[in-house]
């Protein structure tokens, strides 16, 4: 069994990945701000046949949260289990389309603190976690359409930028480490973020975020140097 902490755990992706790694019979701490979700899922598998024992809630606002309470993220987690398998900074705001000339600026800020500051407090404090684990994974989840399609991606764009730079700095620091890191880079896939920028958009017609926590988990447990799929995206180890 395997520890792993997954941000915005509460739906999409991160609800996802959490789902399948129980399934393998994984620990997941699952963070995210929305506390009546993850009470729902924590509910929904006290009632399944899933061992509620591997799962933990972790309830946390990226946007509000301050230097002490990712300093007690740490201690907590190195308390209850000495060490991380796995960290999956999926956590992330899309807001509305919006050219860079009437951005809002309270909004920018939001975004990239929520999308890439808390980013850089997770993984500053997650680190010594990943390290005493014999095969530390860092996993930033991407997108590939800032680069397909830029316009209009705002602070969400920028933010997923600098993450992914932000990720091959650690990768570069921590190459005599037993820490691995990842980038994966995904093409579209339904979500309710997506659902509301494009209500028009049968969500029937993209690819489900369980397929596509399948295709990450895959080509990270199988170790890959760079897995790529039309359809899904790229998953590069760094």
């Amino acid at each position: 069994m395997q520890t792993y902490l997954i941000t915005g755990a509460a739906q999409g992706l991160g609800n996802a990945l959490a789902r399948q790694l129980i399934k393998l019979n994984h620990q997941v701490i699952l963070l995210d701000k929305e506390l009546k979700r993850l009470n729902a899922f924590y509910d929904e598998i006290v009632e399944s046949e899933w061992n509620i024992d591997l799962v933990a809630l972790y309830p946390m606002d990226l946007l509000g949260a301050n230097i002490d309470d990712y300093k007690a993220l740490t201690e907590n987690l190195n308390h209850e289990y000495g060490h991380l398998d796995g960290v999956f900074l999926n956590a992330a705001t899309l807001p509305a389309f919006t050219p860079i000339e009437h951005f809002d600026y309270m909004q920018w800020y939001e975004v990239l603190h929520t999308n890439l500051n808390a980013n850089f407090h997770l993984i500053q404090q997650t680190l010594p976690l990943l390290t005493n684990s014999p095969k530390g994974k860092l996993i930033a989840i991407s997108d590939n359409n800032i680069k397909a399609h830029p316009a209009y991606y705002g602070a969400y764009g920028v933010a997923k930028a600098g993450l992914e730079q932000l990720l091959k700095t650690v990768a570069a620091e921590t190459k005599q480490t037993n820490t691995n890191c990842y980038i994966a880079k995904l093409e579209t896939f339904a979500t309710e973020s997506r659902g509301r920028l494009f209500p028009g958009e049968n969500p029937n017609n993209l690819i489900s975020a369980e397929d596509m926590a399948s295709y990450i988990l895959a080509s990270i447990f199988e170790k890959p140097s760079m897995t790529a799929s039309p359809d899904f995206g790229i998953i590069e180890k760094l």
